[in-house]
């Protein structure tokens, strides 16, 4: 007997021995839009990533911060901070005093002037001719003196300047004071001579006295007015964004003292791809969206000339240390206030163009 596992009669459900066969309805109908949900939420990954590409071939997109018009305040010469007023985060009014300097160079002048004074007016009133001659041996002393201090002072800006922590003008500044410091060592010198030679007379002595100390008298005059030109001020209103020094530190000529914000005159720095080099023409149309959903039109205000990494906190996790263009955007309307913060992270949105982004394809293949 052959056993077969398959009939060759053509089966019918609906029917059993010859006998139809009645089915209920289905208890458990799906509608078919939960099919097509369903379907949905499996491919959103792949039609996210789709969106992706798309969009960063044809929206061009770039993260950027607004950046204050910065100004550099610096030492106009070599000095001391006395005392700092500015602190990083204030404001600060335009002539608002910041901080305070003591000029070496005519602290050292005021103290030898002052010595030389008093060894001049103990002199002068000795009857006998050796006063004047011990007057100008104490001025050549303290010229000596000075001539010491300059040299080395000249000595440790030079040692700076090997190492690259001083500027030449500080070196040219040092060297001026100790030739300066020779020349009036050289003077007193010749002050001296002239006392110690047999034929200088008294009277011409305390004339000559006489007419050094109201020279001292009338520089040291000067020199105390101007201490206080020694104030360090604002040129502008704006905002302090650094103070490099602390007070009783030594600072060189043209060494930075305060970095000043100013919130009334600024830009946007944006970091685009390399491959979007063809949006960044003088004038292109961008629009800036900045925290809280605030869009401002802008334009690109010059051809990016410098490639940056782009900062951690605004590359994200595949961005990181990617070198990119620096886009300098100028706004064509006025920012508010609350939006003027040094550093305020944006998003730069540049004009779409079809031939530009093919462009880039056949570029990119």
């Amino acid at each position: 007997m052959k056993v077969r596992f398959s009939s060759p009669k053509k089966q019918n459900p609906d029917e059993d021995g010859g006998l139809p066969v009645r089915y209920g309805p289905g208890k458990r109908a799906v509608p078919k839009w939960k099919w097509y949900a369903l379907v949905l939420v499996i491919s959103t990954p792949l039609l996210f990533l789709l969106w992706r590409v798309g969009a960063a071939l044809f929206f061009i997109n770039a993260p950027g911060v607004v950046s204050l018009e910065k100004v550099s305040i610096n030492s106009p010469f070599p000095a001391v901070v006395e005392r700092i007023y500015a602190s990083p985060g204030a404001k600060a009014a335009q002539g608002e005093l910041l901080m305070r300097l003591e000029d070496t160079a005519v602290t050292q002048r005021i103290y030898v002037l002052k010595a030389e004074l008093e060894a001049l007016k103990a002199g002068t009133p000795a009857p006998s001719g050796s006063a004047p001659a011990g007057a100008a041996m104490a001025k050549v002393r303290i010229a000596e003196e000075n001539v010491r201090y300059q040299k080395g002072y000249r000595d440790s800006i030079q040692s700076l300047f090997n190492q690259g922590a001083a500027t030449r003008a500080e070196v040219d500044a040092a060297e001026d004071r100790y030739r300066q410091a020779l020349a009036g060592l050289a003077e007193a010198k010749t002050s001296l001579l002239l006392l110690q030679s047999p034929d200088f007379s008294r009277q011409e002595s305390i004339a000559r006295n006489n007419s050094r100390i109201a020279q001292i008298e009338a520089e040291m005059k000067v020199l105390e007015e101007r201490k206080g030109f020694f104030s360090v001020v604002s040129p502008h209103e704006g905002r302090i964004l650094d103070v490099f020094t602390s007070e009783g530190q030594s600072v060189g000529g043209g060494a930075p003292l305060v970095l000043l914000g100013r919130p009334q005159s600024l830009t946007i720095m944006a970091y685009l791809q390399p491959r979007h080099i063809s949006y960044t023409g003088e004038g292109e149309k961008v629009t800036v969206r900045f925290p809280g959903s605030i869009s401002v039109a802008g334009r690109v205000s010059a051809a990016p000339e410098i490639a940056a990494r782009i900062p951690a906190e605004l590359a994200g996790v595949l961005g990181e240390g990617k070198q990119t263009l620096l886009v300098r955007v100028s706004l064509d309307e006025e920012l508010a206030g609350h939006l003027r913060v040094e550093g305020l992270p944006v998003s730069v949105h540049l004009g779409f163009s079809l031939l530009k982004s093919l462009q880039m394809l056949s570029g990119d293949s």
